[in-house]
């Protein structure tokens, strides 16, 4: 029996653990800082030597300005050698320096001066602008206040970057992009926080720690590097086994030891060149990723955001810190504010994520950051409170809790407002042209409208009709390439692929969006449903009135007519009465009724009239016509028989339906006096039939046939609806 498997921990419990290791290296920064003895100078390189800038404490006697020449151990003999300060003592970073004699040298003298700065008491010697004059000065434990702002610049950097790689990590731990990431998370402050210690020295440290601060510094920025090449080989798409990358942490690794035992030519090509070399086979996996990549937005967008990221942070340290050390084009600054380069790199990959979801992170991990965020505002105030106004712990807390409740939360407001992606169309810019939509005259223009405006929204490569989905609300799949619009308003759902032409992801904003904005195409539909309901009730009422009043005498005078003419007459206004009504009536017809309907009134004009009729038809049709399109073809189809009757005097007539792709084909055939249509006189009846039928998009065509009669065909397109004038005003 296998043993049940634990839970797995909870996010937030692993990035607090982040948060602890974080502290734990300031907090043991802060304590190698503050074991070395302090004078309460604050010196510079001058020339050939140091200068004093500011003096407090133990030191105090010094004037600010003067010329620190040299100190000795109080009590060693009036022959004691003194030693020399020069302005190379103060160098932050002995990585400058071209050889390693330079370095080993500098880290001797760095032992002498430390050694005579741990004695009880020191004699300093000292010029300024007259003799020579000495003090004698009791060193002292240094106080946090006398760090420098560079050593504080230093930690917050290593914090905020180490915090957020282990953000990214302990969301998505399965993944070895962000293992790789966190990673680079866990050895930023490896070098950077080394680098603090002895950059914010007052004087001298201890030549043995010195070395080691050094050589902590040189790996952690040696496997910072690799493992920043790492994350190009398995992020976006792997492109080596995960055991595979063991190789680079290998191999820079012995690059590090040659380093560090002097087996290397030279600092340049022992640490330098390491680092640069680690930046150029990044930039190489990472432009074998772009390749494979090609057509696939989600892998480019997080793949551009990494590279910029990293062309900007680690770019602007290499050219500003190890390129001039190595070229000397420019006097390097100071490396512990070059190292605030690398926060770009945090910073643009947490944009990255705001903007492209990379590793598929959920909004709310950006709130447990920005909740963090303030948990730090409120301990970083506090200390500034203790250490610059001396406050007690109680008055600090509390002064802290205050100031950051004012400040903190309308900033974390404004913070998530530009984080959280909205859509750049607003819902009230848009109500136009849902209303437009929704009053459409047809189904075939609503769904053209509705794709054109999805397409204006978003802009998307790919957008077709989904009748699979049918959930109510909207949704992102596929990591935010597709978004799912459910069916609105009458209309199908649709999939949008691939936003802004495949430039960015969909988001949860984004379907949020789209959801109000079915919504609102719901309401205006309802509407127009109401609207149309009223309109058809109007028409039955209409057409009950007309039945009842104008139909009875219509019958009447069919009933008492006493010329066949008038009888004729009277029976053609009863059946366009009746088509009219129909009209009215505004119901799906079914085909086969339709073309019954056609057939009897065919078949009783042309027995009226002693002609032969032929009727061609399918046999079982399938699917109905709307009422408006059986009146239009039925007129027509009353129009054309009329003229074969009454001009042509045929003994046959022939009149054929078909049913394709392309809609309805009519064509009536008769044997009578044969003219050519160009002879013919356009009367009121064909010139109104013309105009019927170009509301429908339809065709009349008349010819005369080679074996002499004539043909008039009707084409009319069954998908199109009419297009009359109150319809486009309303649209």
């Amino acid at each position: 029996m296998t043993a049940p498997r634990s839970a797995p921990r909870p996010p937030s419990r692993w990035l607090f653990a982040a948060f602890a290791y974080a502290l734990v290296t300031a907090a043991v920064t802060m304590g190698l800082s503050l074991q070395t003895p302090w004078l309460g100078l604050r010196l510079s390189p001058w020339k050939e030597g140091v200068r004093v800038e500011a003096s407090q404490g133990p030191a105090a006697a010094i004037p600010v300005g003067a010329r620190l020449l040299g100190l000795r151990t109080v009590g060693a003999g009036p022959g004691a050698a003194e030693i020399a300060l020069r302005a190379e003592d103060l160098i932050e970073e002995p990585d400058v320096m071209s050889t390693y004699a330079q370095i080993d040298g500098f880290f001797a003298r760095q032992e002498q001066i430390a050694s005579v700065l741990a004695q009880p008491q020191v004699q300093l010697r000292w010029e300024a602008n007259g003799p020579v004059s000495e003090a004698l000065v009791a060193p002292q434990d240094r106080p946090i206040s006398s760090l420098p702002l560079l050593f504080w610049f230093q930690l917050v950097v290593s914090i905020t970057g180490c915090l957020i790689a282990c953000w990214v990590w302990v969301l998505r731990p399965h993944d070895w992009g962000a293992r790789m990431f966190g990673l680079t998370g866990l050895l930023f402050p490896v070098f950077v926080m080394p680098a603090a210690v002895y950059s914010g020295r007052e004087l001298a440290v201890s030549g043995d720690l010195f070395f080691a601060l050094n050589a902590l510094n040189h790996w952690g920025s040696i496997m910072f590097g690799a493992a920043f090449g790492a994350i190009f080989l398995v992020h976006p798409r792997p492109l080596v086994r995960p055991v595979h990358m063991a190789w680079p942490f290998v191999v820079f690794n012995l690059w590090w030891l040659s380093d560090v035992l002097r087996l290397a030519p030279s600092p340049a090509v022992g640490m330098q060149l390491s680092v640069i070399t680690e930046m150029l086979l990044a930039m190489g996996f990472a432009a074998v990723q772009w390749r494979q990549s090609r057509g696939n937005p989600l892998d480019r967008a997080s793949l551009r955001w990494f590279i910029l990221s990293l062309m900007v942070g680690s770019g602007l340290f290499i050219l500003l810190i190890i390129t001039t050390a190595m070229l000397g084009w420019l006097p390097p600054m100071p490396q512990g504010y070059a190292f605030g380069f690398f926060l770009f790199i945090y910073v643009g990959i947490a944009l990255g994520l705001r903007r492209y979801r990379l590793f598929e992170l959920d909004e709310w991990a950006f709130r447990m950051l920005l909740w963090l965020g303030g948990a730090l505002a409120v301990v970083a105030v506090d200390a500034l409170l203790i250490l610059a106004l001396d406050w007690s712990a109680g008055p600090a807390i509390g002064a802290s809790l205050w100031i950051c409740g004012a400040l903190y939360f309308p900033a974390r407001q404004w913070l998530w407002q530009q984080l959280a992606h909205r859509p750049g169309m607003q819902l009230h810019e848009l109500m136009p042209d849902v209303v437009r939509i929704a009053f459409q005259p047809s189904r075939r223009a609503q769904e053209d409208a509705w794709q054109d405006l999805l397409r204006r929204i978003h802009d998307p490569l790919h957008l077709e009709a989904d009748p699979g989905f049918d959930q109510p609300h909207a949704q992102v799949q596929d990591g935010g390439l597709a978004l799912l619009v459910p069916a609105c308003g009458g209309l199908p759902a649709h999939r949008l692929s691939y936003p802004s032409r495949g430039q960015r992801l969909f988001s949860t904003k984004d379907a949020t969006f789209i959801g109000a904005l079915c919504q609102l195409l719901n309401e205006a539909e309802s509407s127009r449903d109401a609207q149309e309901r009223g309109a058809r009730e109007e028409r039955k009422r209409i057409a009950r009135d007309m039945h009842d009043d104008v139909g009875a005498r219509l019958l009447m005078l069919i009933h008492r007519a006493q010329s066949p003419e008038l009888t004729e007459l009277a029976r053609a206004a009863m059946n366009d009465l009746r088509t009219a009504l129909n009209v009215m009536d505004a119901h799906a017809i079914p085909w086969a009724d339709a073309m019954a309907d056609w057939r009897a009134e065919a078949t009783e004009r042309c027995d009226a009239a002693g002609v032969t009729l032929a009727w061609g038809a399918p046999q079982q049709p399938a699917g109905e016509l709307a009422s408006r399109q059986k009146s239009v073809i039925e007129r027509a189809l009353r129009e054309s028989l009329t003229n074969a009757l009454k001009h042509g005097q045929p003994r046959q007539v022939e009149i054929s339906v078909a049913l394709d792709a392309d809609g309805l084909i009519v064509r009536i055939r008769n044997d009578g006096a044969p003219t050519h249509p160009e002879q013919w006189a356009e009367g009121r009846g064909l010139r109104g039939m013309r105009h019927r039928l170009e509301e429908y998009g339809a065709r009349l065509d008349a010819s005369t046939l080679p074996d002499g009669r004539t043909e008039v065909s009707l084409r009319l397109p069954l998908a199109q609806e009419p297009r009359t004038a109150t319809q486009e005003a309303s649209s």
